[in-house]
């Protein structure tokens, strides 16, 4: 398709014009005028991008957002812009990219810019929840085997239980007591396993990026000192 306008500054105009929360019309602005980009200055240019990669993230198109952001971030490196919008572009621009790989299943990679973002601002409440999110995906495993010893005491308790309404109340009555002890002890133990898997494994997140965010902090102090 050719491109709907004949100048820069009408090209860039025409999409400020777009409501800000119109994202697939941004979108298909950007695709639709792609050969304009490159004759637009450059700061007209970068916030074309830095638009154009937040509504590429807010519908969903994650892997062309996590793409597009290296790019966001070398031009902001090389033009030495940390300021766009009111905002740290840098640090955002990186904060929707780990969103973005956490969203793809891609973990471990959302977990190593979370880090670096940590780094960067120990404070940054959202970036250290958003770690702590990372880490329990990434230590799910730890709770597979609670999970599955868990299983197995549940249905021990079923199997006792229906043990104990079709041979012991029948059989042996004075039994009962003893047997309805078994099985509450089972179940009671398969619920109590289950909730400590995932309770160890949030502690043992939440304990990790506050040790790493406490460090980080100290290593900044002293550093500006």
């Amino acid at each position: 398709m050719r491109p709907m306008y004949g100048s820069r500054s009408e090209t860039y105009d025409a999409f400020l014009a777009i409501d800000q929360r119109a994202y697939k019309e941004k979108i298909q602005f950007v695709e639709e005028n792609i050969f304009m980009l490159r004759d637009l200055d450059v700061g007209a240019y970068f916030d074309m991008m830095v638009l154009y990669g937040e509504a590429l993230f807010e519908t969903g198109e994650y892997a062309r957002q996590a793409k597009l952001a290296d790019h966001i971030i070398e031009m902001s490196i090389s033009r030495n812009i940390i300021i766009h919008r009111d905002q740290d572009v840098y640090f955002e621009t990186l904060f929707k990219k780990a969103a973005s790989l956490h969203n793809l299943d891609r973990i471990e990679e959302a977990v190593h810019i979370l880090k670096e973002l940590v780094k960067i601002n120990p404070d940054h409440e959202a970036s250290k929840l958003f770690l702590i999110n990372c880490i329990i995906r990434q230590k799910k495993p730890m709770v597979r085997p609670y999970r599955n010893l868990s299983l197995v005491l549940l249905l021990t308790s079923a199997f006792v239980i229906g043990i104990e309404l079709i041979f012991v109340r029948r059989l042996w009555p004075s039994w009962t007591m003893i047997i309805e002890m078994l099985r509450n002890g089972l179940f009671i133990s398969g619920v109590v396993l289950l909730i400590a898997g995932e309770v160890l494994v949030r502690y043992r997140a939440v304990e990790d990026v506050y040790l790493f965010s406490k460090d980080n902090k100290k290593r900044k102090h002293k550093t500006d000192a």
